[in-house]
């Protein structure tokens, strides 16, 4: 159970309290479950070998998946000068660690993102802020850790708070059959968000780098991780926030972060990382 004394403001009345504290018990059970290809992909990553067959039956199956699989074989992510029109070319680029992560991300768009898009302001500047900190993920992943480590889901995952504090809010409001108030709506958010954002990490099963990332946003302290990979995803994930806001060009701010500091992000390079994660259109991303 996520802490009352942390996630529901005192300045509620007690029917609201109740209410939230009710809906917090039962949070775990209301998260989204992973597709069965997220499922099946995420064995083939654990066994260590590229499967093709396997693979191929899996985005046979689901023709979303299959078409995002393209769009990001021949995205800047991967900076490839051939474009590939073939599912298992494309595949193969990408990697099984890349396909896993692509059906989760798929999930956490259609589940977690998805449901709250329209029906809430600023709903799609939440989404583009997780996909800008994907991008961002993926590049300095690739670039810090090595091409084999690089991770999409690293810092997209960690902008899951707020879309799933919104869904929380959202039923607790249809039960009660009143509204909160848009000031009370946005500080639950801030205080329950990170919190259901490390449950969904430990419900489907994330890296551990992403569940510590997770963990270390919900805590509240703003200590930088030791762990370098988790530092890439914090960085990602604030990096992906600043640049999704309307009229943000003053990059004097992150270059002063910790963790900018820590993974040694010059100038030159936040720019050109900037650069990517703000291309126009989501083909040039790839999802």
């Amino acid at each position: 159970m996520l802490s009352l004394e942390d996630g529901v403001p005192e300045s509620l009345d007690g029917a609201w309290r109740a209410a939230l504290v009710t809906e917090l018990e039962a949070a775990e059970d209301e998260l989204p479950r992973l597709s069965r290809a997220a499922v099946e992909l995420a064995a083939l990553v654990v066994s260590g070998e590229y499967n093709a067959v396997a693979v191929g039956e899996i985005l046979e199956g689901d023709e979303e998946l299959k078409e995002q699989v393209l769009n990001l074989a021949n995205s800047a992510l991967y900076a490839a000068s051939d474009p590939v029109e073939s599912a298992s070319v494309a595949a193969q680029r990408i990697g099984m660690r890349g396909l896993w992560e692509l059906a989760v991300i798929k999930v956490a768009r259609s589940q977690v993102f998805g449901p709250v898009l329209e029906s809430v302001l600023g709903g799609e500047q939440t989404w583009n802020s997780a996909r800008i900190a994907g991008a961002i993920s993926h590049r300095v992943s690739s670039t810090k850790l090595g091409a084999n480590r690089a991770s999409m889901l690293a810092g997209l995952i960690l902008c899951a708070g707020t879309p799933l504090g919104h869904q929380m809010i959202q039923r607790v409001e249809k039960r009660q059959g009143a509204e909160l108030s848009s000031r009370m709506r946005r500080e639950l958010v801030s205080r329950v968000g990170p919190a259901l954002c490390l449950m969904l990490a430990r419900n489907w099963s994330l890296p551990p780098a992403i569940e510590a990332a997770a963990a270390a946003l919900a805590d509240g302290r703003n200590e930088l991780p030791a762990n370098r990979e988790v530092q890439v995803a914090v960085f990602s994930t604030h990096l992906g926030r600043l640049l999704a806001a309307q009229g943000f060009d003053n990059l004097s701010i992150p270059l002063v972060w910790p963790s900018t500091l820590a993974l040694e992000i010059d100038e030159r390079e936040l720019g050109d990382i900037v650069s990517l994660a703000t291309t126009s259109g989501s083909a040039a991303i790839g999802f």
